[in-house]
C-alpha cells in the first residue's frame, strides 16, 4: 500500500511543477480522494504507508490552485487521521514529529489569511448542543486545532517546536472576531498552560546540592584545599545531568508561555492568561514550596532558592515579572482596567476570573506574602549555618538587584528618600574615598599590577553599570535623542538604602565573616554588593560613601583646587571619623586590619600570599573557575555580546534597550572579566570627557594615607617584593604542609530560636528561624585552612578594587561629582 500512496505523490509532485491547471490537484479535491488516504493511513500499522499519508497531506495543504483550507470534508478528515493515528500507540517519534509538522502546516496558513474558516473553528448552535441528547459538545471540537496543538507544547525537541510554534501562529489571528477571542478566553487554553508549568515545576528534584563530580571540581576549589559540600544521599547534584534537562524543559516552557502573551493581540486573552499564571503556579505552587522548604534537611531550601532564580532569570515579560515579584514581596499588583467595558470577551475573562480568585479564597490554610514574605525568606537563609543555603540566596538576591530591581526597589529593602536631591559630593570627597578603597587593597598585598587590575575593573565597571536596568533611565546616548522624552531621566538618585535594613545587615554580617566564609559564598557575596552598587536608581550615600552631611571640611583659605592637591591632614581625617564611615567601608577596614593581624602572627604570610596571587593570575585560573562556580546560564552571556554587537543606534524600541540590560550578568573572574570578551568597545564621548579630569588608578604614597599608619610593616615589602612575574618570589621558610595547616579565625552570627528543637514541624523550623530572630549575636571560632585563607584574601583585594571602580564610573556616568 506504502507503494500506491507513494507513486500518488509523486504524481501530484510533479504536477506541481508545470504549467496550471493541475487536473489531478483538482480531481483530489472533487473525488475526494483523501477520505481513503484517512482509511489507509490510520488502519495501516506500516510506517512507511504513515510517512506516505502524512506527505500526501501536505500537498494538498500547499497547493495554490485548490483551497482545502476551505473544505469542511478535508479539515474533517485530517484532524481525523492524526487523532486515530497518535492514538494508535505504535507511531514512531519521527511518525509523531511529521504529524505535528502537519498541523504546523496548517496554523502557517491560516496565519497567512488572517482568518479562521468554519472549516476550523464551528463555534455555531448545530455544534454546540447535541440534538438528541442534550449535552453539551466540549471546546475541544469547536476548535480542534488547538486542542491537538496543546497536547504537544510540553515535548521537547521538532515536536515540541512545531507544536508551541503552530499554537503562536493561531494566537496571532485570535483577535479577528469577538467570537474567536471569546472562545479563547473560555477554552481549557490558559488552565492547561498553567498546569501544564506546574507540572513541569513538580518534576523537578525536591532536594539540591551544589556539588561537582569529581572530574570537574573547579581548580580554585581544588587548589585552595577546600572539600565539597555535605550532599545527603537523597539530594540531586545540580550538576547532574538528569537534573539539568529537567530545569531545561521547564525554563523552555516558562520562555513560551511569554512568547504566548507577547505574540497573542487579545488584552483580554492576555490578561486571562496571567490570572491562570498567578491563581495555578505562583500562588499554590511556587510561593507555598518557598514558604515550605527548609533549611533543616539540607537540600530543600537550596532547590527552591535555585529554581526561583532560574525563573526570574529566563522571564523577560514585564507583566509576569510584576505579577510574581510584587506577589511574593507583598506589593499590591492590581491592574486597573475599564470597567465600563462590555465586550463578550472582556465579560467572559472577568467571570472566568472571579471564578479563580473564588476558589483560592476556599483554600484558607495556604500560606500568604500578607504574613511571610520573600525578603524575610531570604533574610532567614542568609544567615544560616548552611553554606550551600547562603550561596542559593545570594544568587537569587542578585538576580532581582541587577535584572528586576525596578519592579522591587522599595519592597526588597528598605529605603529612603533623599532630602536634597541636586547636592553633590566633592571633587575632594570622591578622591578621598578612591584613596581610602586602594590604600585598603595595596595593604592586603602590594603588588607592580595593582594599577593595571584597577585600569581593568574601570573597564568591567563601566559595562555592569551602563547595562544596569535602572541606568536606562539615568543615561541617554547621542544615537537616541529622540528618545529623550520617552526616557524619564532623572539628574540624580533619589533614594538610598537604610543601614539599618535587616536584609542590608545580613550582608554587612556575611561581609564581616569574609575570610572564614566559604569561597563561593565570597564570590557570590561580591557580586551581590556590586549589583547593588551600580543600580542608577539608587545613591551610594549612607550605605557605602558614608552618611550624610557629605561635605569636606575645608579651611577658609582653601579652594576646592588646593583641598584637592594638598595631602590628607589630620582635620580631614578628623572630620571623617567623627562623622563616622559608611558601613560597608568599616567592615573593609576591619578585615584589613585581621588581614595585618594574621601577617604578624603567620609566618611567610606575604609571600604565601604573593604565590597564591602569582598563580592566579600566571594561569588564568580564577578566570575559569568563576565561570563554573557561579554556573551562568547560557543566555546571559550571550545576552552581554548581543549588548556590544548591538550599537544603540539600532535600537528600535526603549524596551530592546531594557532587554539588553536585564541579560548582562557581572563579569565572572576575579577583576570581574571575561578572559573572551573583547574589551575595546568604543567609550561614549561623553564618558571619555568626564573621566579626563578624574584620577583612573589613584595611588596614594603611604605618608599621605590616613590608614597606612595604623597597619603593621611588613617584611615582604620591606624587600619589594612583587606578585608579578618579572619580579622572582622568594621562597616561605615554613613546612612544605604549611597551606593546609589549620588555621583559628572568629566569626560572629546571628542568634535565632529555632522551633524544631521542640519537636515541632521542620515547616515551622524554618519560619521560626526566619521570621522569629531574637536579638543578639554568637561570636565562635572557625578552623580553615592556610590555602582557604590566601584565596579569600585574594577575592577580598580584587572586590575593593571592584568597588572603586564602581564608584569612579558612576561619578562619570551620572554626574555624581563636581567638577
Amino acid at each position: 500500500m506504502s507503494m500506491h500512496l507513494q507513486d500518488l505523490n509523486r504524481i501530484l509532485q510533479d504536477e506541481i511543477h508545470t504549467a496550471e491547471p493541475h487536473l489531478c490537484m483538482q480531481n483530489a479535491a472533487t473525488s475526494q480522494v483523501y477520505i481513503l488516504v484517512t482509511l489507509i493511513g490510520s488502519a495501516e500499522v506500516n510506517e512507511q504507508t504513515k510517512r506516505e499519508a502524512v506527505r500526501f497531506f501536505n500537498l494538498l495543504i500547499d497547493s495554490e490552485e485548490v483551497d482545502f483550507i476551505e473544505d469542511d470534508a478535508f479539515a474533517d478528515r485530517l484532524i481525523s487521521f492524526i487523532r486515530i493515528g497518535s492514538n494508535v500507540g505504535t507511531m514512531t517519534p519521527d511518525i509523531e514529529s511529521e504529524m505535528v509538522e502537519l498541523l504546523f502546516a496548517i496554523a502557517a496558513r491560516l496565519r497567512q489569511r488572517r482568518t479562521i474558516p468554519f472549516a476550523w473553528f464551528r463555534p455555531n448552535n448545530d455544534t454546540k448542543h447535541l440534538p438528541s441528547t442534550g449535552v453539551t459538545v466540549p471546546k475541544s471540537q469547536e476548535f480542534p486545532l488547538v486542542y491537538m496543538f496543546l497536547e504537544y507544547v510540553h515535548r521537547e525537541g521538532k515536536t515540541g517546536d512545531f507544536a508551541r510554534t503552530g499554537l503562536l501562529y493561531v494566537l496571532e489571528i485570535a483577535a479577528v472576531s469577538d467570537q474567536l477571542e471569546k472562545w479563547f478566553i473560555e477554552s481549557e487554553l490558559a488552565t492547561m498552560l498553567a498546569s501544564g508549568l506546574g507540572a513541569l515545576y513538580s518534576q523537578l528534584s525536591s532536594k539540591v546540592a551544589l556539588s561537582y563530580a569529581k572530574e570537574s571540581v573547579p581548580p580554585i576549589l581544588a587548589f585552595s584545599n577546600v572539600t565539597q559540600f555535605d550532599q545527603t544521599s537523597d539530594a540531586e547534584s545540580i550538576s547532574s545531568a538528569a537534573l539539568q534537562a529537567n530545569i531545561a524543559t521547564f525554563t523552555s516552557f516558562l520562555v513560551f508561555w511569554q512568547d504566548v502573551l507577547e505574540r497573542c493581540p487579545s488584552h483580554d486573552i492576555k490578561a486571562t492568561l496571567l490570572d491562570h499564571f498567578d491563581f495555578l503556579f505562583l500562588r499554590p505552587l511556587l510561593y507555598p514550596s518557598l514558604v515550605e522548604s527548609s533549611d533543616v534537611d539540607n537540600g530543600s531550601s537550596v532547590a527552591v532558592m535555585t529554581y526561583l532564580r532560574y525563573t526570574l532569570e529566563n522571564l523577560t515579560h514585564t507583566d509576569i515579572i510584576r505579577l510574581t515579584l510584587h506577589y511574593m514581596l507583598g506589593a499590591s499588583a492590581k491592574v486597573v482596567e475599564d470597567s465600563k467595558s462590555s465586550r463578550p470577551s472582556t465579560l467572559a475573562r472577568r467571570r472566568k476570573s472571579e471564578t479563580l480568585i473564588t476558589k483560592n479564597a476556599a483554600r484558607i490554610d495556604d500560606p500568604s506574602p500578607d504574613l511571610i514574605t520573600l525578603t524575610s525568606i531570604m533574610l532567614g537563609y542568609l544567615g544560616s549555618h548552611n553554606q550551600q543555603t547562603v550561596i542559593a540566596s545570594l544568587r537569587l538576591l542578585t538576580t532581582i538587584l541587577h535584572s528586576w530591581h525596578e519592579y522591587a526597589s522599595t519592597t526588597l529593602m528598605r529605603v529612603q528618600t533623599l532630602q536634597n536631591t541636586t547636592q553633590k559630593r566633592s571633587m575632594s570627597v570622591h578622591e578621598y574615598h578612591l584613596e581610602i578603597l586602594y590604600s585598603l587593597a595595596e595593604n592586603i598585598l602590594e603588588d607592580d599590577g595593582l594599577d593595571g587590575l584597577y585600569e581593568s575593573h574601570l573597564q568591567d565597571a563601566q559595562v555592569f553599570v551602563e547595562t544596569h536596568p535602572c541606568s536606562i533611565h539615568q543615561l541617554h546616548p547621542p544615537s537616541i535623542d529622540k528618545l529623550d522624552k520617552m526616557i524619564p531621566r532623572a539628574k540624580l538618585p533619589q533614594r538610598t538604602i537604610v543601614p539599618d535594613d535587616p536584609l542590608f545587615k545580613s550582608l554587612l554580617l556575611l561581609l564581616e565573616n569574609f575570610l572564614v566564609n566559604d569561597i563561593v559564598v565570597n564570590l557570590t557575596l561580591s557580586e551581590t554588593l556590586a549589583a547593588l552598587a551600580s543600580c542608577g536608581e539608587t545613591s551610594l550615600e549612607g550605605w557605602l560613601l558614608g552618611p550624610e552631611p557629605y561635605n569636606l571640611c575645608l579651611r577658609s583659605d582653601d579652594t576646592e583646587r588646593e583641598a584637592l592637591d594638598r595631602p590628607l591632614a589630620d582635620d580631614f581625617t578628623s572630620r571623617h571619623r567623627r562623622d563616622g564611615v559608611s558601613p560597608v567601608l568599616a567592615k573593609l577596614e576591619a578585615l584589613v586590619e585581621r588581614i595585618n593581624k594574621l601577617r604578624r602572627d603567620i609566618q611567610d604570610f606575604d609571600i604565601y600570599l604573593a604565590e597564591r596571587r602569582h598563580v592566579f593570575k600566571v594561569g588564568g585560573e580564577i578566570d575559569d573557575e568563576l565561570a563554573d562556580v557561579s554556573v551562568r546560564r547560557s543566555h546571559d552571556l550571550q545576552g552581554r555580546k548581543q549588548f556590544h554587537s548591538k550599537e544603540f543606534t539600532n535600537a528600535s524600541s526603549i524596551s530592546e534597550m531594557l532587554e539588553a540590560s536585564r541579560n548582562v550578568s557581572r563579569s565572572i573572574s576575579p577583576r570581574g572579566r571575561q578572559r573572551d570578551q573583547n574589551l575595546n568597545h568604543p567609550q561614549p564621548k561623553s564618558l571619555v570627557g568626564r573621566l579626563s579630569h578624574l584620577r583612573m588608578s589613584p595611588s596614594p604614597s603611604p605618608s599621605n594615607s590616613p590608614l597606612e599608619r595604623t597597619y603593621s610593616p611588613s617584611p615582604l615589602r620591606k624587600q619589594s617584593v612583587s606578585s608579578t612575574a618579572s619580579s622572582p618570589l622568594p621562597s616561605p621558610k615554613g613546612p612544605p604542609d604549611a597551606l593546609y595547616k589549620k588555621v583559628q579565625l572568629q566569626a560572629r552570627s546571628e542568634y535565632r530560636r529555632l522551633l524544631h528543637e521542640s519537636g515541632d514541624s521542620e515547616t515551622s523550623s524554618m519560619r521560626s528561624e526566619s521570621f522569629a530572630p531574637e536579638n543578639g549575636s554568637i561570636e565562635e571560632n572557625r578552623e580553615i585552612s592556610l590555602s582557604h585563607l590566601l584565596t579569600n584574601v585574594i577575592i577580598l583585594q580584587e572586590f575593593i578594587l571592584e568597588l572603586a571602580a564602581i564608584i569612579q564610573v558612576r561619578a562619570s556616568l551620572f554626574g555624581e561629582v563636581n567638577s
